[in-house]
């Protein structure tokens, strides 16, 4: 009897894609039957500061959705 055991080794690369190159190599990779291509948005500067002042404890609380949207109208000048 003959039992065959096989591993996988995970590998993190990170590719710039603004260049010509990584962008081959990316499509490469997605091409092949051996990788699996995770991709990753990075949040843009608005989402990150949000995310900091929450964080933070910066955050507004409202007793209803009623009372939410009264405060977001008012602010909209609506």
């Amino acid at each position: 009897m003959c039992i065959t055991i096989k591993t996988l080794t995970m590998a993190t690369v990170i590719l710039d894609t603004r260049s010509t190159e990584a962008k081959k190599m990316l499509e490469f990779l997605k091409a092949t039957r051996y990788a699996r291509v995770i991709e990753e948005k990075t949040p843009n500067d608005e989402t990150l500061s949000a995310m900091k002042d929450v964080e933070a404890g910066n955050v507004n609380s409202y007793g209803s959705v009623k009372e939410m949207m009264s405060t977001l109208k008012k602010k909209a000048g609506v």
